[in-house]
């Protein structure tokens, strides 16, 4: 991902998505995930630049959040997604999420 996502400290965290932009992928494993984005291990599906909507799942806490994001970096290895335009529920929601996902596994 690019500088701006390495401002974020990147976690590994139990937590899925739901990807739509030219396809359709659900309940995908977050390789990791930050206030900046989140990464997809494996082969890539989209084209870096596909502008796409995550649907986050985080099971232990049975929370879902929708957020925008683009594809930043899609390889045979994994694919990284931007999140961009977030409003400020959104990064509030994201931010208490990753918090207590933190705390779960400490």
């Amino acid at each position: 991902m690019g500088a701006e996502a390495r401002l974020h400290p990147r976690f590994t965290l139990n937590a899925k998505a739901d990807v739509i932009g030219d396809e359709v992928v659900l309940s995908r494993p977050i390789a990791d995930l930050s206030l900046g984005g989140c990464r997809f291990g494996g082969r890539a599906w989209e084209a870096a630049g596909t502008e796409v909507h995550l649907v986050l799942s985080f099971p232990t806490l049975s929370a879902n959040l929708p957020l925008p994001g683009v594809v930043v970096r899609a390889s045979d290895r994994d694919m990284g997604v931007r999140f961009h335009n977030l409003s400020d529920e959104q990064k509030w929601a994201l931010r208490k999420h990753i918090r207590e996902l933190q705390r779960q596994t400490s």
